[in-house]
C-alpha cells in the first residue's frame, strides 16, 4: 500500500506541476502553427510570384524581340538595308518600354543599341554617340529576316526587374503580400483564442483527476473524478477511476486477508488452548482423547503454515518445477484415484471422461496437486446426492481439463475473485469442512507456472465449472 500511495502521490504532484503551464502551452502552440501556416503560405505565395513573374517577363521579352524583328524586317526590305528611320522606331520597343534593346548584325556585331541611343554601324558613326551596353538579367533575341535570309538579330532585356509590369500589376502584388499578413496576424489571434479555450476545456478535467488524487491521498477511499469520454482525457479519467476502484478492492482483500488468517489461526489455537488449561486445571483428563484433540488442531495449525509457505515460494518461483513430456491424463487419472475414497464417502457419483493420447509438457506431481485441489473442492462444497464431472480433451494447442460439480457454486461477480489466497464465498464460510482458503490459489499458480490459464464460472443448472488449459508438448 506505500507503493500505492507513493503513486498516487507522484501522479497528484506531476498533474499540479503541468496544470499552471498546460493553458499557456497549448496556446501557444496553437498560435505556433497559425504562424508556420502563414509563413509557409507567404513562401508559397512568393515562389508562385516568382514564377509567373519569370514568365511573364520572358513571354514580354519575345513578344517585345519578335515585334522589333518584324518591323526591322519591313523596313531592311523597302530601303535595301539599315536606315535611320528604321532605327528611329526602335525606342518604342526598348528604351520606351523599360527594355534595353539592341541590333546585332549576323557577325555579332552591335549595330544599334538603344539604352545609348546610338547606331554603331558604319555611316552611323556621326550621328549617334558611340558604346555598347552589355546585356544583364533575363535576355530574347529574335532573328530579322528578309527574303528567307537572316540580316540581323534584335536582343531585349529587361533594364529593371519591374521593367515589364504596369503599376497596376506591383500595387496588386503589394496588396497581395498585405492582404496575406493581415489574414497571418488574424490567424495567429484567432489559433491563440481557440487555443485558449481548448487548453481550459482539456484543464478542466485533468483538475478534477487532480482533486480526486488529492482526496485519495488524504483518505477520501470513494473519491472519484467521474471523467468519461472516447478522447485520451477521458479514457484517462475512466482508467483513474478503475485504478481507484481497484486500490479499494485491493485493501478491502487486505483486511480480510488479516481477517480471515486471523480466523483460522485463532480457532485451532483457542480449542488448544482451552483443551490444555482444562487438564492443567483437572477440569478434563489429559488422556487419549484430550491430547488427539490437541495434535488434530496443531496438525490444522501446520498445514495452514504450510499452506502458507509453499503458496508464497509458488509465487516467487522459488519451487523448482520440472518440464517433460507426459500424458495429460496422467494427472489427472492420479487426482482421481486419490480422492475417489473422499468422493464416494460423501455419496456423490463421479464422471469421468478423459480422453487418450494428449500429451503436455509439465510436473506431473504439482498437476496431481492442482487437479486434487479443485476435486477435494467439488467434494467439500458439493451437497449428498450431487455430481462432480471429470473431463479432459485437446482443442485447438491446449489440453483442456474440467472439473465441474452441481454444489452450491459461486457467484458472477465472485469468478474473478475465487482464486485469491484465503477468499471463500460467505455461504462456504464453514470451516469445519476443513477448507484452508489458499488450495485454488494454489491451483492458480501451478497453472500458469506450466505457461497455462485457469478459469471459474457458474454453471447454469448450478455448481460451479473450473477449467485448465495447458499448452499442448510439440
Amino acid at each position: 500500500m506505500p507503493l500505492i500511495a507513493s503513486s498516487v502521490s507522484g501522479l497528484t504532484s506531476g498533474f499540479g506541476l503541468a496544470r499552471g503551464r498546460l493553458t499557456r502551452r497549448v496556446a501557444l502552440a496553437f498560435a505556433g502553427v497559425a504562424l508556420l501556416t502563414a509563413g509557409l503560405a507567404a513562401v508559397i505565395l512568393s515562389t508562385v510570384w516568382a514564377a509567373q513573374f519569370d514568365a511573364y517577363v520572358r513571354e514580354g521579352l519575345q513578344n517585345t524581340s519578335a515585334g522589333a524583328a518584324s518591323m526591322l524586317s519591313r523596313f531592311y526590305e523597302d530601303a535595301g538595308g539599315w536606315t535611320l528611320e528604321a532605327f528611329a522606331q526602335m525606342p518604342r520597343f526598348g528604351i520606351m518600354s523599360g527594355l534595353g534593346l539592341q541590333v546585332l548584325d549576323p557577325q555579332g556585331d552591335v549595330i544599334y543599341d538603344d539604352s545609348v541611343m546610338g547606331g554603331l554601324a558604319e555611316g552611323f558613326h556621326r550621328q549617334f554617340p558611340t558604346g555598347v551596353t552589355e546585356p544583364t538579367g533575363q535576355v530574347e533575341t529574335a532573328p530579322v529576316v528578309v527574303s528567307g535570309e537572316v540580316v540581323g538579330i534584335v536582343r531585349v532585356w529587361p533594364l529593371s526587374p519591374q521593367g515589364l509590369m504596369s503599376e497596376n500589376d506591383i500595387a496588386f502584388r503589394r496588396s497581395s503580400f498585405y492582404g496575406l499578413a493581415a489574414a497571418g496576424l488574424f490567424a495567429v489571434a484567432s489559433a491563440s483564442l481557440a487555443g485558449l479555450v481548448f487548453a481550459a476545456g482539456l484543464v478542466r478535467p485533468i483538475d478534477r483527476i487532480t482533486e480526486t488524487a488529492e482526496a485519495l491521498r488524504s483518505g477520501a477511499r470513494d473519491a472519484r473524478s467521474g471523467v468519461r469520454g472516447d478522447d485520451a482525457i477521458g479514457l484517462l479519467g475512466t482508467t483513474f477511476d478503475e485504478m481507484a476502484d481497484a486500490i479499494e478492492a485491493d485493501r478491502e482483500l487486505e483486511r480480510r486477508l488479516t481477517a480471515d488468517v486471523a480466523h483460522e489461526l485463532r480457532t485451532p489455537l483457542m480449542a488448544i488452548q482451552a483443551t490444555v488449561e482444562a487438564m492443567q486445571d483437572g477440569v478434563l483428563p489429559a488422556d487419549d482423547e484430550r491430547l488427539a484433540v490437541v495434535r488434530d488442531e496443531t496438525v490444522r495449525l501446520a498445514r495452514l503454515a504450510d499452506g502458507i509457505l509453499e503458496l508464497t515460494r509458488l509465487e516467487r518461483g522459488t519451487v523448482p518445477m520440472r518440464s517433460e513430456p507426459l500424458p495429460a491424463d496422467l494427472p489427472v487419472r492420479a487426482a482421481l484415484d486419490a480422492h475417489r475414497v473422499l468422493i464416494e464417502s460423501c455419496e456423490l457419483e463421479l464422471v469421468e471422461q478423459l480422453a487418450t493420447g494428449v500429451r503436455i509438457l509439465g510436473d506431473a506431481d504439482r498437476l496431481t496437486q492442482a487437479v486434487g485441489n479443485l476435486l477435494s473442492n467439488a467434494a467439500r462444497y458439493t451437497p449428498e446426492g450431487g455430481r462432480v464431472e471429470v473431463s479432459l480433451r485437446a482443442e485447438g494447442d491446449r489440453a483442456v481439463i474440467r472439473v465441474a460439480d452441481t454444489g452450491i457454486g459461486i457467484a458472477e461477480e465472485d469468478t474473478d475473485r475465487v482464486f485469491s489466497r484465503f477468499w471463500r464465498a460467505d455461504s462456504a464460510r464453514d470451516t469445519s469442512t476443513g477448507g484452508l482458503g489458499i488450495g485454488l490459489a494454489i491451483v492458480k499458480e501451478i497453472v500458469e507456472r506450466h505457461g497455462g490459464l485457469v478459469t471459474a464460472e457458474r454453471r447454469p443448472g448450478g455448481g460451479t465449472l473450473f477449467t485448465l488449459r495447458l499448452p499442448l508438448a510439440p
